[in-house]
């Protein structure tokens, strides 16, 4: 069956965390380039581009002098946020990936960089400031202003003591989203009669371009700008003081989520978040204040793709050391053998050698007990140097896990850094839903907000 490799799109305003990011390794970014450099946003589709010195800018489209002049991104925006008027939330949303799929076709406009693609294969965040300007931030942030004081946005829980006073106020956390997959219903951010919802469907024919860009960019991601349902997955965001997220990754894979799900039939059109992206509005907001995005980057690149192989997610690394590159770790759990004995963990190359980590199957229980990278690598692996260098992205935790003091910046087995981004207006950020493990620090001032969501495919 095709899956969907779905980036969730998050659209948090005032403080926007979401799922495919660009986030700040703006040393790959091009600097001092000549040719125009998409800096501000077209939300509001005023002046032209501003001339580009930062190295944290996109570069926008270019053409050579005998091309014909085609529209600018900013009137194409324009025509394709007038012609999802009228549209229920999904027709829209396609119709707008659709638009900037033709686009790319006709005159090769891309709305993020080469570098952008190598960053995210790579495991690495991609972070842009002044994706959108200060004026585009200043009309998203009424909005979530005004469609907060509406009462549109939910309370979600995650913490597992909310009676705690601690606790409450890491669950200060609101949602406005644009639809409720347990219901199959459109949300307060897709309704037509919610805030200023011709401005929210101007920056998803933004996002749209980066979405179809993406999907022909990023190797085996082509379903990322399919017709699927519930593919124009964004909400609003907005943190209270206190707030906080604690670390985690925003996909994991089937089989880790419930014994045997890779055996379970799927639904039609399944789909799984992809690329986490936000794009943060908060107004004058400084590190002091809190609410940094935190990334636990590995401290080396990855020499190959990152994220799955297929219906096969990546669920950890092999460390790089001296004469070693950095690898990603993907779970087969179909393998043939004994019931309940049929996880394979492999690694892939940067030639795409594939190589099995043990010489038969384990037991699939091995996923779910505690015990860190010490447990896997006395279950998982064979090679006494592939032991010493596995590392689990996301390894099953234990009631003593809470008690024990936190690790180090460099993770439990040395490989991280990390990476705070402060959440300033205007900042783009993507990251591989799967590979990049994040949290949101604590939120020292009230009313953060923020755009964010997951771009999806499978």
């Amino acid at each position: 069956m095709k899956a969907l490799e779905l980036v969730k799109l998050y659209a948090l305003l005032l403080c926007l965390f979401s799922t495919y990011t660009c986030h700040g390794w703006q040393g790959s970014l091009p600097t001092g380039s000549s040719q125009a450099c998409l800096r501000r946003g077209d939300l509001l589709a005023t002046s032209p581009h501003d001339a580009c010195g930062d190295d944290d800018v996109l570069p926008t489209e270019h053409r050579s002098e005998n091309t014909p002049a085609l529209p600018t991104l900013a009137t194409r925006r324009d025509a394709v946020a007038a012609a999802m008027a009228g549209l229920g939330a999904e027709a829209a949303w396609r119709g707008a990936v659709e638009a900037a799929e033709a686009a790319l076709v006709e005159d090769g406009t891309a709305v993020v960089p080469p570098s952008a693609i190598e960053q995210l294969e790579s495991g690495r965040a991609v972070v842009i400031r002044d994706w959108l300007s200060s004026e585009e931030c200043a009309l998203l942030r009424a909005d979530v202003k005004q469609c907060f004081e509406d009462g549109e946005f939910t309370n979600f829980v995650l913490s597992r003591n909310p009676g705690k006073k601690i606790d409450r106020e890491a669950n200060d956390r609101w949602i406005m989203p644009s639809f409720y997959k347990s219901r199959g219903e459109d949300g307060p951010f897709a309704d037509t009669g919610v805030g200023n919802f011709a401005l929210r469907q101007r920056f998803k024919a933004r996002m749209a371009e980066v979405k179809a860009a993406l999907s022909t960019g990023l190797q085996d991601r082509p379903t990322l700008a399919d017709d699927f349902r519930q593919t124009h997955e964004m909400e609003y965001l907005r943190y209270g003081a206190g707030a906080l997220l604690q670390r985690h990754v925003d996909e994991h894979h089937v089989e880790i989520q419930r014994p045997n799900g890779s055996r379970l039939p799927k639904k039609p059109n399944a789909t799984r978040r992809s690329v986490t992206w936000m794009v943060y509005l908060n107004d004058d907001w400084e590190a002091e204040d809190g609410g940094q995005l935190r990334l636990h980057e590995r401290a080396e690149p990855s020499a190959a793709q990152v994220g799955a192989r297929g219906p096969d997610l990546q669920v950890g690394w092999l460390r790089a050391m001296a004469n070693e590159k950095e690898l990603p770790v993907f779970l087969d759990p179909l393998r043939p053998g004994p019931e309940n004995e049929n996880c394979m963990l492999y690694t892939v190359d940067a030639s795409g050698n594939k190589r099995d980590l043990s010489q038969k199957p384990f037991a699939n229980i091995a996923l779910y007990l505690a015990g860190g990278d010490a447990m896997a690598r006395k279950l998982m692996v064979d090679n006494a140097s592939d032991t010493k260098r596995l590392h689990l992205i996301d390894a099953p935790k234990s009631l003593v896990s809470s008690i024990l003091p936190p690790v180090s910046d460099a993770g439990e087995d040395g490989g991280e850094r990390i990476r705070d981004i402060v959440p300033k207006a205007g900042t783009l950020v993507m990251f591989d839903s799967v590979s990049l493990p994040h949290e949101v620090l604590e939120q020292i001032v009230s009313a953060l907000g923020y755009k964010a969501g997951f771009m999806k495919n499978w």
